[in-house]
């Protein structure tokens, strides 16, 4: 799972699989872990009988799988589990079930967007986009009054696009977004779009469209230059360099090397933005 976990209780012969998550659980305490991480992407499918019988069997809980069973508010499961395990203070437990109750009050719709939101937030661009996708089809889209909660969808969904290096697409999102909720910041994020695929007239033609005075056009184009300065720029700079002095000094096998491990990181960096 990607870190340490002591564990006290036993270790399952066969292991938990969570098919959305697509990992494998084999402790208790990897329950817990993945249930802190995953609050948002919880809902009632994650109450069924193959986690109480994993529990039962693999974990020989007898007591705590007949409770979980007769459970049927998922904030008072995940309680359960985790008042058992005991792998949280009781003050991140609470937490941790507070969040899961404010879940349950939302409307399915609000939940949808907060999971996808989540999945962004956890770089899982592409999964938040279908996600998001989905959302702007259901019919609570469409009902009047929504205009603000799918505006923000929209600009979410520029976002995902965005940190894919997708930015046409991106700069659509903006836009709609922008028509829905006449945000400044979907404005700006459009803009900032067409400065970085290089679209200087693209850029004239949209602040011109959206009456903005050329003080704000400066301000988001002064923006956009110090992001291109900012410390991630500033180390590919530094490296690039580096491989440049390699193969001044003659020395190509090293530069080349230096090459392949920058690429090397793009790709898994990339790969893993890409994974559902």
């Amino acid at each position: 799972m990607g870190e340490l976990l002591f564990c006290h209780e036993p270790i399952a012969a066969l292991p938990y699989y969570v098919e959305g998550a697509g990992i494998n659980l084999y402790s208790m305490e990897e329950l817990c872990y993945y249930i802190a991480g995953n609050t948002y992407l919880l809902d009632e499918s994650f109450m069924c009988e193959e986690l109480c019988t994993w529990v039962e069997h693999q974990m020989g809980l007898y007591t705590l799988a007949s409770q979980l069973r007769d459970i049927r508010s998922l904030s008072q499961f995940v309680q359960a589990i985790l008042a058992h395990t005991g792998y949280y203070t009781q003050k991140e437990t609470e937490e941790i079930v507070l969040t899961v109750r404010q879940m349950e009050e939302k409307t399915d719709f609000e939940c949808r967007k907060l999971r996808a939101d989540r999945l962004m937030e956890n770089g899982k661009y592409i999964g938040s986009i279908h996600e998001y996708r989905r959302l702007l089809g259901t019919e609570e889209a469409k009902r009047p009054g929504q205009g603000h909660i799918v505006g923000a969808i929209w600009h979410n969904l520029g976002t995902a696009h965005a940190r894919l290096f997708l930015f046409q697409e991106a700069a659509g999102c903006y836009d709609t977004a922008y028509s829905l909720t006449r945000s400044e910041d979907s404005l700006r994020c459009s803009l900032m779009c067409l400065l970085t695929l290089g679209d200087e007239r693209g850029f004239a033609e949209k602040a011109r469209a959206h009456q903005l005075d050329e003080a704000k056009a400066q301000e988001y184009k002064k923006a956009f230059a110090a992001a291109e300065n900012d410390e991630g720029m500033r180390e590919f700079s530094g490296r690039m360099e580096q491989v440049k002095r390699l193969e001044h000094e003659g020395d190509r096998a090293q530069a080349k090397q230096a090459v392949r491990e920058m690429i090397f990181q793009w790709k898994e960096d990339y790969r893993k933005s890409c994974r559902m």
